[in-house]
């Protein structure tokens, strides 16, 4: 089977998929194919859709691969796409930037940073799919923790947690 051939079917998954796919799972649906061979593929594919200057683009958030269009272009589908459901209060930015940057972190300690009980904006952002409970701490009652996923990378436009701006603190900062 040719290099074509192998785009043709990661541009088929793509399209077909529509949210971010990691490696693993694209390998499982080839399964004619290494997950090497996909990530070549893959990465071939972002930079000629780059220098074609094509409309659909591929991104890559973490380990998982979407196909986007390009950000210059959001002016023209402002109006296709409503967004209104996007929107997130001041509350919901503050506990989601508490978790992305002090992940995993659980709900006490958000409560503590922020001076309020956080569990219903908590229970927005898992709705959203924003941030995801990763598991259980090893102390009495066993708090969850939470932390980011790859949707909130997709949301922010960022490649990983390490495009995060840095936090400047009042210290640091001219007077």
């Amino acid at each position: 089977m040719t290099d074509s051939y192998l785009k043709g079917l990661i541009e088929e998954v793509l399209y077909v998929w529509a949210d971010p796919i990691n490696i693993d799972e694209l390998s499982k649906i080839l399964f004619d194919f290494s997950k090497s061979d996909i990530r070549k593929c893959l990465e071939k594919m972002i930079i000629e859709r780059n220098d074609l200057g094509s409309g659909l683009v591929i991104r890559k958030f973490n380990d998982s691969f979407q196909f986007t269009t390009r950000k210059a272009s959001d002016k023209y589908f402002e109006t296709l796409l409503a967004k209104s459901e996007k929107k997130l209060t001041n509350s919901t930015l503050e506990t989601l930037s508490i978790i992305a940057y002090k992940q995993p972190i659980t709900r006490v300690e958000i409560d503590k940073i922020r001076g309020v009980n956080s569990q219903s904006t908590i229970d927005s952002l898992l709705d959203k799919k924003l941030i995801v409970e990763k598991g259980r701490l090893d102390k009495i009652g066993k708090p969850i923790i939470y932390a980011t996923t790859d949707f909130f990378l997709q949301y922010f436009n960022l490649k990983s947690l390490d495009d995060l701006p840095e936090i400047r603190t009042g210290e640091n900062e001219d007077k």
